[in-house]
């Protein structure tokens, strides 16, 4: 984790130095009134001593978890690295879980990944991907695969198919932090004009905009006030 820049960073300073304003924030975009985030893992780790929450591992005891990880195994490479999520937390609306999962951006550069599976892995991936994109009703042209470009954001919204499949509630929050320090390598938005440009090419490339106002949303957050 770099200090003082970078996503990882940021996010880290408003959920533990301005828990209150990141939970204000959270609870208007959402319009609730309560949320719980769950902490890290540890690790033997001696340099960074946590562990991002991986792949589906929160939901285990979840009423449909068995039905859940089926699909999940059948559908998804099981080894190698699988999603790690920034922050996890979930909130209960008259009796109604649902959940949270945080994916935070400082720079533009941090949109773009390419999948990095090869042979049967990746079938299987493309596989799971077209499938999402179907049940919400986009299409995935050969010039612009899932796999490919934006990969992050397209396997971050396959996990919220295969979570609706399962009856299991999930909103995915992506937060993008403004103002953080410019390198010659990378390029940090100064304000949220300037983010939504690449995110709206982010969105055309994939084919998603409409996801934005059902399960996906976007949350602007300042490095400095």
């Amino acid at each position: 984790m770099a200090l003082g820049y970078g996503s990882e960073f940021h996010l880290l300073r408003w959920i533990g130095r301005h828990r209150n304003e990141f939970d204000k924030r959270i609870k208007q975009l959402l319009a609730i009134d309560n949320v719980t985030w769950l902490d890290f893992d540890f690790t033997e780790d001696k340099a960074e001593p946590d562990r991002e929450l991986v792949g589906l591992s929160f939901l285990e005891n979840e009423k449909n978890s068995q039905a859940l990880f089926s699909q999940w195994k059948e559908e998804w490479p099981q080894k190698g690295n699988s999603m790690n999520w920034d922050l996890v937390g979930y909130t209960v609306q008259n009796d109604i879980k649902t959940w949270i999962l945080i994916e935070a951006k400082a720079h533009i550069g941090e949109l773009k990944q390419s999948c990095g599976a090869s042979g049967e892995g990746l079938k299987k991936i493309e596989k799971a991907l077209t499938k999402a994109a179907y049940n919400i009703g986009t299409i995935i042209a050969d010039k612009n695969p899932w796999t490919k470009k934006y990969y992050q954001l397209a396997n971050r919204i396959y996990v919220l198919d295969l979570l609706k499949r399962n009856e299991i509630n999930a909103k995915l929050i992506n937060i993008y932090f403004t103002g953080d320090k410019n390198f010659k390598s990378r390029i940090s938005p100064k304000d949220e004009k300037l983010w939504k440009v690449e995110i709206d090419k982010m969105k055309e490339y994939l084919n998603i905009e409409k996801l934005n106002s059902i399960d996906m949303k976007e949350l602007f957050l300042e490095t400095n006030k």
